[in-house]
């Protein structure tokens, strides 16, 4: 009788021992695989901001071109009837910056095209 008894708390505590080893691999795996996915989201979220931060300076740098190119453009356009004949009264363009929302790729090189279009519709208007 004794081995019996013996012989069932083994077969019990293997199987309580199996259950258990079962739940805690569960846990810890769920577990690290919730870090990694806080973790990737985190990376995510980073490049995220690198982009759009790279965008907002390259707009700026761009509005900053802009206002250079019109500052020239206004100094020629004072300049040019002092070395001109009367006859010549062709005056270069103003270039127009339009406000920009970047907020992805897409809108951005629409943005930009559309201000390429600008510059050559008003270069085929003054010629």
């Amino acid at each position: 009788m004794e081995w019996a008894l013996t012989l069932a708390a083994f077969v019990i505590g293997g199987v309580f021992g199996y259950v258990s080893h079962t739940l805690l691999a569960k846990n810890s795996r769920h577990k690290s695989n919730n870090e990694q996915l806080e973790q990737t989201q985190l990376e995510l979220s980073q490049y995220k901001q690198e982009v759009s931060d790279h965008f907002d300076d390259q707009f700026k740098q761009l509005a900053e071109l802009t206002a250079q190119l019109n500052k020239v453009n206004q100094q020629w356009n004072n300049a040019a009837p002092v070395f001109t004949s009367p006859v010549t009264d062709k005056k270069l363009p103003e270039l127009a910056t339009k406000p920009l929302e970047v907020t992805d790729k897409a809108n951005t090189e629409n943005a930009l095209g559309g201000i390429d279009n600008d510059v050559k519709d008003k270069v085929t208007e003054a010629a």
